[in-house]
């Protein structure tokens, strides 16, 4: 549980790092695309207030990542953090961003969240 604590804030500013990239490009490609040339929506994308919001949250993200490697081994607590976070983005992007789970998806994200506790044991 210390290590999720630890984590979480990573775990929290990088979900909404990835999906609002994924709502904002997915908007501005769909407005833009026949308008704006590949450079030109890139750079449109770089200029978007919410995906500059993405990118500080991630700044923000990598300062928080600081201080869970103050505290826990990176073989412990990366696996951990790329596990909840693949698993929050998922069920983020289903209810948010209205992608579909297909079965599969769903014993992966189950097998993750195994490998999740196992490794938090180690902590």
């Amino acid at each position: 549980m210390k290590l999720l604590m630890a984590v979480l804030p990573t775990i929290l500013l990088t979900s909404y790092s990835q999906l609002m990239i994924k709502w904002r490009v997915t908007t501005l490609a769909a407005a833009t695309a026949h308008s704006l040339s590949v450079p030109g929506r890139t750079f449109a994308y770089l200029l978007d207030p919410y995906i500059m919001s993405a990118y500080a949250f991630s700044l923000l993200s990598s300062v928080a990542w600081f201080f869970v490697c103050e505290r826990y081994p990176v073989s412990i607590a990366f696996p951990f953090y790329v596990g909840v976070l693949f698993s929050v983005v998922t069920v983020c992007s289903a209810l948010l961003l209205k992608e579909t789970i297909s079965a599969q998806h769903l014993v992966g994200l189950v097998l993750i969240m195994i490998g999740v506790v196992v490794v938090s044991r180690a902590a």
